[in-house]
């Protein structure tokens, strides 16, 4: 069981993120994440990187929960959640965020790997 980390920044131009992630996955407003059963997901602001604060972060409308742990704040800012055991596919999933006091939302996805590493 592994800890992934998704990045998130602010778009050079634009409210729009920036997203990068450990796996060496990086674009703007999206990127695939893949998962296995039991990841632990952290979702940290990049320092400096123009975004004031993660709101909420909740699967979208109509795309499986894959979290046994749904992402919560953290005491540092960051977001943690736990991939279910029983989990598969993917999940579309809303981040809310805050730059100077305005809520924006972007929807990423976490792509769950089968045991087998497909």
């Amino acid at each position: 069981m592994a800890t992934e980390t998704i990045f998130i920044s602010k778009q050079t131009s634009g409210t729009g993120l920036y997203l990068s992630d450990n796996e060496g996955h990086s674009g703007d407003n999206t990127i695939t994440t893949t998962v296995s059963p039991g990841d632990t997901v952290v979702w940290q602001l990049v320092n400096d990187g123009g975004i004031d604060e993660i709101v909420n972060i909740y699967p979208k409308v109509g795309s499986q929960d894959i979290f046994s742990s749904d992402p919560a704040k953290q005491g540092d800012g960051s977001w943690k959640g736990t991939v279910s055991s029983s989990a598969s596919g993917n999940e579309s999933y809303n981040i809310a965020y805050k730059i100077n006091g305005v809520e924006y939302v972007d929807d990423p996805e976490l792509e769950v790997q089968d045991d087998d590493g497909e």
